[in-house]
C-alpha cells in the first residue's frame, strides 16, 4: 500500500465519519395512512385517510425542536447492541458450521488440524466480540433501569425528572421533507403489528424517529380520528389523541391534533408564564396574544407548550410590542412588559402644484380646511396616505414616524395617474426596443462574421503572397473585404444604438414600475391653520353683498 493510497484512505475514512455525524443531527418524523374501524373504502375514504396525515404533518413541519435525554439515547445504543448481537450470532453459527464441514472433506491430520485451528480462532474472535456486546447491553439496561427508578422517586418527591437532566436538542424534519410522503411498511411487517420487533427494523431502516398512525370511525359526515405516535428505536407509545369533529372541519380539526402532540414531539415540559404590566396602569386595557390567540391573564401564571411562540401586547392608547421567544420546557418565565405610549399630533398635508382632491390618511379621510390643506390627528404610527383626485386617479405617500412634527406641513410630491396603465406602456415601448435590438444583432453578427473571415485570410502570408499573384482577383478581394467592413461597422453602430435605446427604456420602465412606491414629502414649519370664524364673517359679508347686488339688479 503507497502513502498516497494510504493517506487518501485516511481522508475518506474521516470525510465519512464527519459526514455521518453532520448527518445525524435532525429528528425525523413521518406518517402511515390512516385506516378506517367501519372497513369505508372508496376515492373519497382514500382521500381522507390520506389528507388527515399529511394536514397533521404539515402543522408540525415548522421550527420544532426534540429535547434528547438520556433514556431515548440510552434506547438508541440499545437497539444498535441488539442488532450487533444478532449478527454476531449468525456469524457465530456459520463459522462453527464451516468447521463441522471440515470433518467430511478428506485432509491428513496434519491439514485438517490446522484448519480445525484457524476456524477456531474465528469462531473465539466473535465470541469476544458477542460476550463484550452481552456485557455492554447488560450494563446499559441496568442503566436504564435507574433512570425509570430516579424517575419514579423525583414523582414520588414531587420533583419534575426533566429539570434534573441534560438533554441534547435535534431539529425536527419530515420524512423525505414532504407532508405528502407517507410510510408504507411490508405486508408481512403490518401483519406483525407495529410493536414488532420486524416492523421496527423498517422503521429505522427508513430512518424514521417517530411513527404516526391514525384510525379513522365516520358516520354520515362526522368523523372521530384517533392517532397514535411511537418512537423508535423502542416501539414506545408516546401519544393518543382523539379528536371529532365534522368534514368541513378537518383542517382544524388537523391542527388540534397537531397542538396537542407537538409536547410530545418536542420531548419537553410545558412552561409556565406570567405576565407583568408597568404601563399602562389600567391591567383592562392590555390585551396578550400567544400565536394570533388572545391569552386574558394578564398579572395571573398560565401555561403554555414548550417551542417557539409569537407573544405580542396591545392597548389602547399604546404602541404594540412583541417578538418570537423559545420557550424551554419546565421552566418559569416571568415578563415584564411597560408599553410606550402614543403620542397624538396634528399634522396638515397639502399637494404639490395646486391638485384638487383629497386626502385618506390610514385609511380615514383629512379633514379639508379654508385653504385648501387637509388636517388629521394621529396617534403617534407613521402615516401612510393616499391622494384622490377627482378623476378617480390615486397616488400614495409615506411619512416615517422619526419625521413627524407636531402642527407641521408636509407638501406631498404626488402624481396621481393610472397606474397600471402608466406601467403596462412603458413596458410595451421596453419589449420593443428589445425586439429591436435583437432583430439588429442578426445582420451585425453575419457581417462581422464575413469581415473576419476576410480578416483572417488577409492575415496569412502564404493565401494572401498566392493571392497577390493574380492582380484582378486581389483587388476584387480588397474591393469586397472594404464592403464588408463598412457593412460591419454600420450594422455594429445601429446595434450599439438600438442597445442605448434599449437600456434607456428599462430604465424608463423602471421608473414607471417604482411609481406606485409612496411619494416622498417636504416639510414646512411656519404653517398657520386658517381662523374659520374669519372664514364665517367673509362669508356672511360675502352672501349680503351678493344679495344687495340682486336687489339693485332687480330695481
Amino acid at each position: 500500500m503507497t502513502r498516497k493510497f494510504k493517506l487518501f484512505l485516511t481522508l475518506l475514512i474521516f470525510s465519512s465519519n464527519v459526514f455521518a455525524a453532520t448527518t445525524q443531527t435532525e429528528w425525523v418524523i413521518g406518517a402511515q395512512k390512516f385506516s378506517f374501524t367501519r372497513n369505508q373504502t372508496g376515492s373519497v375514504a382514500d382521500g381522507i385517510a390520506v389528507m388527515f396525515p399529511a394536514r397533521i404533518l404539515e402543522k408540525l413541519s415548522s421550527n420544532m425542536y426534540r429535547n434528547l435525554y438520556k433514556d431515548e439515547k440510552a434506547e438508541r445504543e440499545l437497539y444498535k447492541l441488539r442488532q450487533e448481537k444478532n449478527s454476531y450470532f449468525l456469524q457465530l453459527s456459520s463459522e462453527i458450521k464451516k468447521r463441522d464441514s471440515l470433518f467430511l472433506d478428506k485432509y491428513s491430520k496434519s491439514e485438517l488440524d490446522r484448519k480445525i485451528e484457524a476456524q477456531n480462532k474465528k469462531i473465539q474472535e466473535i465470541k469476544t466480540k458477542l460476550d463484550d456486546n452481552l456485557k455492554s447491553q447488560h450494563e446499559l439496561e441496568e442503566t436504564i433501569a435507574e433512570e425509570q427508578a430516579q424517575s419514579y422517586q423525583n414523582v414520588l418527591a414531587k420533583k419534575s425528572f426533566f429539570s434534573s437532566q441534560s438533554f441534547e436538542a435535534e431539529k425536527v424534519s419530515l420524512y423525505k421533507n414532504d407532508i405528502s410522503a407517507l410510510f408504507n411498511a411490508s405486508n408481512i411487517a403490518k401483519e406483525s403489528g407495529i410493536q414488532s420487533a420486524l416492523f421496527e427494523k423498517e422503521v429505522v431502516n427508513a430512518k424514521i424517529n417517530c411513527l404516526i398512525t391514525g384510525k379513522i370511525t365516520a358516520y354520515d359526515e362526522y368523523l372521530s380520528v384517533t392517532i397514535e405516535a411511537f418512537v423508535f428505536p423502542g416501539r414506545r407509545l408516546v401519544s393518543t389523541i382523539t379528536e371529532i369533529g365534522s368534514i368541513d372541519d378537518a383542517d382544524f380539526m388537523a391542527s388540534n391534533i397537531a397542538s396537542a402532540l407537538a409536547p410530545a414531539i418536542t420531548n419537553s415540559m410545558p412552561v409556565t408564564i406570567q405576565i407583568k404590566v408597568s404601563e399602562p396602569s389600567s391591567y383592562d386595557s392590555v390585551k396578550t396574544y400567544i400565536d394570533d390567540i388572545l391569552y386574558n391573564t394578564t398579572d395571573q401564571a398560565f401555561t403554555i407548550d414548550s417551542g417557539v411562540h409569537f407573544i405580542q401586547f396591545t392597548a389602547d392608547g399604546y404602541r404594540n410590542a412583541g417578538t418570537n421567544y423559545y420557550f424551554e420546557g419546565n421552566k418559569y418565565y416571568e415578563i415584564d412588559v411597560a408599553l410606550e405610549p402614543l403620542e397624538s399630533k396634528t399634522i396638515y398635508i397639502d399637494a404639490k402644484k395646486g391638485l384638487e382632491g383629497k386626502f385618506l390618511i390610514n385609511g380615514f379621510p383629512a379633514t379639508v380646511l379654508s385653504d385648501g390643506k387637509s388636517k388629521i390627528e394621529i396617534n403617534g404610527n407613521a402615516v401612510l396616505g393616499e391622494f384622490i383626485t377627482e378623476e378617480n386617479t390615486s397616488a400614495f405617500l409615506y411619512i416615517p414616524e422619526n419625521k413627524l412634527t407636531d402642527e407641521a406641513l408636509y407638501t406631498a410630491k404626488v402624481k396621481p395617474l393610472d397606474h397600471s396603465e402608466y406601467i403596462e406602456k412603458y413596458r410595451r415601448r421596453m419589449y420593443l426596443s428589445y425586439s429591436i435590438l435583437v432583430t439588429s444583432l442578426v445582420p451585425t453578427i453575419a457581417t462581422t462574421g464575413r469581415l473576419k473571415s476576410y480578416t483572417s485570410l488577409f492575415e496569412d502570408e502564404a493565401k494572401r503572397k498566392a493571392l497577390s499573384e493574380n492582380e484582378s482577383e486581389y483587388n476584387t478581394f480588397l474591393k469586397d473585404a472594404l464592403i464588408w467592413n463598412q457593412a460591419s461597422r454600420v450594422f455594429t453602430g445601429i446595434s450599439l444604438a438600438c442597445g442605448a435605446w434599449f437600456i434607456f427604456e428599462l430604465y424608463r420602465y423602471f421608473h414607471a414600475a417604482n411609481s406606485v412606491l409612496p411619494a416622498s414629502t417636504k416639510i414646512s414649519f411656519d404653517y398657520t391653520e386658517p381662523d374659520p370664524t374669519a372664514v364665517t364673517e367673509q362669508t356672511e359679508e360675502t352672501e349680503e353683498q351678493s344679495q344687495e347686488n340682486e336687489s339693485n339688479t332687480t330695481e
